[in-house]
């Protein structure tokens, strides 16, 4: 803890000198933050004009790291925890605390990319099929936003390519590093008034210092605009995937110590991995009927395949994803009252189909499940807005949300095969939102909401393929948060702040309950809706920009903190519902899997020259792991640093070299917890994925501009 805080300590210092500088003629494009521009239905309105809490991740932000861990770069906003599986595959994220519920993929936010639903219907997003390296903004709303986006209890995370230069560009992209790691993407980019065309060929490979733990990676994306005329913009989305990931398991809390590199037995006898190949297109249409009236509508197709073998079964399956949204928005004058109206409908629909095996030294020992599986979930929506004087905003606005079920199950019903075959429509949901929004000043603003989200059960809440059942009891979750907070900026919008309070009641709560493998069962995991969970917290955020003249030696340098403080604590939380001797009350203990304390700090320097230094530090707080909190994960630090030189050699060429380090300290830490596990009698739970210690990356970007 000391060396933590001696560390914590030096970057504050250090962020504090630069305060006192001046500046004549700030050039702040780059570090844009204050415009929101990726939503359709917030864009091109402040950040202090939105009754929320809302982050942009910009360019600068992903250029701090190598862009292929993006958990690096959003792992510094306050209320998100992103954790991964491998080094490259297995997203989880958290955020405000919520999304514990599965150890797999990840649950109750949703996710954009290019305006295409990157979540399922089920409400699993999965983020393994998409190239990181080729994202160039992202805003993340945190807390329910469901008057505009239906279910999703922790938030709204969206997503965009990167955008064409003006003129046609070849861009060459190497990274090299650690433990094998490496990565290229060849690109080509061309930009005009009237189209911009991004496209992107990606091959990453990785060893790992796990044993059995090796990544192969292959992307090819494609993203297109056209201007036809002021009114009218037609975007194209292209994606496909193709990737393998090795597993080698978890490690109980002495190996995570001591043989971190080490690999579980059953999963080295089955080759356990994950094998995807996916591919996904998306077509969207904005237009603008007239200054009052305009549409925003996208549709997309996707296919996804996965191939899974694990320590003692085997899972296949066949997705196929697509769905649509339309957004219309109206701006009318209600006599001297500025309004909005958003109004418009979401259908998300998947088909799948999955089997699951007994698999013993890479052998089929049997059929465990056949399945069918067809959520869908739907959903339409209002929001209204209103202007009652020049700084004072109402929104109130509601979904009404629709989630169903068809299962085929075809393996026939014999005395040993209970057959599953049926359809589930859950009752609707209406999830309303209202926000008051107060400009103090034409910099500051402070914003009060209330909103109510849902999250439905998800595929393998409902599906329990290892052993061959169906959880037919679940109802979704909802959520009820209470928010207040301010944002604001001063010193000509050099120094800016935010800070959020949240108060969040979740009932029904999906608990998972994870059994150990037998002789004759794998191990697997079962769901119930357990009680009522409450998550508070503060989240809060300041940095300041400062800008050099033109001939001086700096040209920018940005010190900044992030905090967050959660309270999640079951209120009413039990292991099932029987209410007899196989009942545990786990109430008033705190919900397993949430750090209550992250503190980030970093500094940013830049310089005329071209040369440029960042780094960052990350505190996590211990938290427990397990529902009776017998359990916790250490407290941890991890401390990255990147330096680099970018040049524009001549009118065509454009140099940039780097190179970087992660967890320069070499800390101990879990780039995943699995929680909630239990292990046979004598053994201790496998809850660790442990993650790298210290590790070095380098490479350069050249681009050709005709």
């Amino acid at each position: 803890m000391g060396k933590n805080l001696s560390i914590l300590v030096l970057l504050l210092f250090l962020s504090g000198a630069v305060y006192a500088q001046d500046n004549d003629s700030p050039d702040t494009t780059k570090y844009k933050t204050e415009t929101i521009e990726v939503y359709d239905e917030y864009k091109g309105i402040n950040l202090k004009e939105t009754p929320g809490s809302i982050d942009i991740v910009t360019e600068h932000d992903f250029d701090r790291n190598n862009g292929i861990h993006l958990m690096n770069t959003i792992n510094l906003i306050p209320g998100i925890k992103m954790e991964m599986r491998t080094a490259t595959s297995g997203t989880r994220i958290l955020m405000r605390g919520y999304g514990t519920q599965t150890n797999f993929n990840g649950y109750g936010y949703k996710a954009y990319l290019n305006n295409i639903p990157l979540t399922d219907a089920d409400g699993t997003t999965t983020l393994d099929d998409i190239d990181f390296t080729t994202i160039g903004k992202m805003e993340i709303l945190k807390g329910p936003f469901s008057s505009l986006y239906g279910m999703g209890i922790g938030g709204v995370i969206n997503m965009q390519t990167e955008k064409a230069p003006n003129g046609t560009t070849l861009r060459e992209d190497f990274t090299g590093g650690s433990y094998g790691l490496y990565r290229s993407n060849t690109m080509v980019e061309m930009g005009t008034p009237k189209t911009n065309l991004f496209l992107n060929y990606g091959w990453q490979s990785y060893e790992s210092f796990r044993i059995h733990n090796k990544s192969l990676k292959n992307f090819m994306t494609a993203n297109g605009y056209l201007y036809s005329d002021p009114n009218r913009k037609v975007s194209i989305y292209f994606n496909y995937t193709n990737s393998d990931d090795q597993l080698a398991g978890q490690v109980d809390s002495i190996q995570f110590i001591n043989d971190p590199d080490t690999a579980e037995v059953a999963y080295l006898k089955n080759d356990a991995h994950i094998q995807i190949e996916s591919e996904k297109i998306g077509v969207a249409h904005d237009y603008n009927f007239s200054k009052v009236f305009s549409n925003s509508s996208s549709v997309f197709v996707g296919g996804f395949t996965l191939d899974q073998p694990f320590a003692v079964g085997l899972n296949r399956s066949n997705k196929v994803k697509f769905g649509g949204r339309t957004s219309f928005i109206y701006k009318p004058m209600l006599g001297k009252i500025p309004s909005r109206f958003i109004f418009g409908a979401e259908v998300l629909r998947n088909i799948n189909y999955q089997k699951s095996y007994g698999y013993v030294n890479q052998q089929i020992t049997g059929t465990r499940s056949d399945l069918e599986v067809k959520p869908m979930v739907y959903f339409a929506f209002l929001q209204t807005e209103f202007n009652f004087t020049p700084n004072t905003q109402l929104v109130a606005g509601a979904s009404v949300n629709f989630v169903e079920y068809d299962i085929t199950d075809n393996i026939p019903q014999s005395s040993t095969h209970n057959n599953t075959t049926g359809y589930k429509s859950f009752d609707p949901v209406l999830t309303p939102r209202i926000a008051l929004n107060q400009l103090l000043s034409k910099d500051v603003s402070v914003y009060a909401s209330f909103s109510q989200g849902y999250a439905p059960p998800s595929t393998n809440q409902v599906v329990i393929p290892e052993i061959g059942q169906v959880n037919t009891d679940l109802v979704p979750e909802k959520g009820t948060s209470y928010e207040i907070g301010s944002k604001g900026s001063f010193m000509n919008q050099q120094f800016n702040y935010s800070i959020a309070l949240y108060y969040m009641q979740v009932t029904n709560k999906l608990v998972p309950e994870t059994f150990s493998a037998t002789s004759t069962t794998p191990m697997y995991t079962t769901t119930v809706n357990a009680g009522e969970v409450k998550y508070q917290g503060v989240e809060a955020s300041i940095f300041y920009d400062w800008f050099g003249k033109p001939r001086s030696f700096f040209s920018h340098i940005r010190p900044y903190l992030t905090y967050t403080y959660n309270d999640a604590e079951n209120v009413d939380f039990k292991n099932n519902n029987n209410n007899d001797s196989t009942t545990i009350d786990y109430s008033g203990l705190k919900v397993s899997g949430v750090p209550p304390h992250l503190l980030n700090a970093g500094l940013d320097v830049e310089t005329h020259f071209g040369g440029y230094f960042y780094t960052s530090y990350s505190y996590t707080a211990e938290y427990p792991i397990v529902l009776d909190n017998s359990h916790i994960a250490e407290a941890y630090g991890l401390l990255n640093m990147k330096l680099g030189y970018k040049k524009q050699l001549d009118k065509n060429w454009i140099l940039n070299i780097f190179a970087g380090s992660d967890n320069m300290t070499s800390e101990k830490y879990p780039a995943m917890v699995f929680i909630n596990l239990s292990a046979p009698p004598g053994q201790l739970p496998k809850f660790f994925n442990p993650g790298p210690k210290i590790t070095f990356y380098g490479g350069a970007s050249l681009n050709y501009n005709f």
